[in-house]
């Protein structure tokens, strides 16, 4: 782990204080897990944007594909 230093707003600091109290998690680790969470959902909504922008873009060929890509997908797979 590394040792660095953050400086927080009063009223989130004593919202980091009081959760620390009635969870019994140090405020590091409440701090850590708080970042952890965060830059998960940042990261699956940058994959979400990715994916939303292909929406589109490529062409099957198949006419029907909507109605019956069941069976299209099985006789890929």
């Amino acid at each position: 782990m590394i040792r660095t230093q953050i400086q927080f707003e009063k009223e989130a600091y004593q919202k980091l204080k009081e959760r620390s109290k009635e969870t019994g998690e140090s405020i590091s680790a409440l701090v850590r897990k708080s970042l952890d969470r965060n830059l998960d959902e940042q990261e699956l909504d940058t994959r979400w944007q990715r994916a939303l922008g292909s929406l589109g873009k490529f062409e099957s060929g198949l006419k029907d594909l909507a109605e019956k890509h069941d069976s299209h997908l099985a006789d890929r797979w």
